[in-house]
């Protein structure tokens, strides 16, 4: 693969599993350094689907693996100073930031990795064991504490995410930001609400982002991904009826966007959304 990204620097948020890790290793295979931040870095382990999918004990040393530098840290970014403080420790420790995948996130009150002894989440298709325990809010009727959780993993974390490396990337005049929200935040259904409404906000807070840090050469866009496999969600093959090419997505087909939108091949492309979804999603 071209190394296109040679000497640049990609943090990666919710990078130990699932999506977070196809965007490391597509990068990392660029030839950019990796920065993963994750709840837990060995997420992974709870998702069988995932856990085959690795080839060392962490994202971190998959991406050493490739031949480019690679750093994890542990981090809840839907604290805000420990966003910022984990940002600056990349900076120092990698030198720049050029780079970031804003991934953290999901449809999730409850991670399978949070579940005490005893508790039971879903089950879900070609997965064994419960699974996470996923929003059921409506707009007219959501407890709190649902609430809450899913604002924060998904806008919040994404929010003082760019926060954080907006400064760095100013000072250098030059960075990618790709945040992602879902077809969920372009679709209104009155259900799995709040996380469609957090989806939304990320939408419009990519475009509001893209004006304000387009003078300094930094390009802001988002990816809104459909139907895609990953453990945490399981198989969903059987709606693949519902979708234009008749078939679920899988976590190569959003890599590959990713990396039109962090490489020059996008330098005049900032404050999109880019659907991921097979054709699902009719936007007219």
């Amino acid at each position: 693969m071209e190394q296109k990204l040679a000497g640049k620097v990609a943090v990666i948020t919710g990078g130990g599993r699932g999506l977070g890790r196809g965007y490391a290793l597509r990068l990392a295979n660029l030839g950019a350094n990796i920065a993963i931040i994750d709840r837990n870095l060995k997420g992974f382990e709870v998702y069988d689907f995932e856990k085959k999918l690795m080839t060392a004990p962490t994202v971190v040393d998959e991406c050493k693996a490739i031949g480019v530098k690679a750093m994890g840290l542990e981090v809840d970014l839907t604290d805000r100073p420990a966003t910022e403080k984990a940002i600056a420790d990349i900076a120092k420790k990698m030198g720049r930031i050029d780079i970031a995948v804003c991934n953290a996130g999901g449809g999730t009150v409850k991670f399978a990795d949070e579940m005490k002894s005893g508790e039971a989440g879903p089950g879900r298709k070609g997965e064994k064991g419960s699974g996470d325990v996923t929003t059921t809010g409506t707009p007219s009727d959501c407890p709190q504490e649902m609430l809450t959780r899913v604002l924060d993993i998904n806008l919040m974390t994404c929010m003082y995410t760019c926060m954080a490396v907006a400064p760095f990337m100013k000072k250098q005049k030059s960075g990618k930001i790709v945040t992602v929200a879902s077809t969920g935040g372009l679709v209104a259904r009155g259900s799995y609400h709040p996380y469609g409404t957090a989806k939304a906000a990320i939408i419009y807070y990519t475009r509001a982002l893209a004006q304000e840090l387009g003078p300094f050469n930094i390009n802001v866009n988002c990816i809104a991904p459909g139907i895609i496999r990953t453990g945490r969600l399981g198989d969903r093959s059987q709606l693949a009826d519902q979708i234009a090419l008749r078939r679920e997505g899988t976590i190569e087909d959003c890599a590959k966007v990713v990396e039109f939108l962090v490489t020059d091949m996008s330098d005049y492309v900032t404050g999109k959304t880019i659907t991921i979804d097979g054709g699902a999603c009719d936007q007219r």
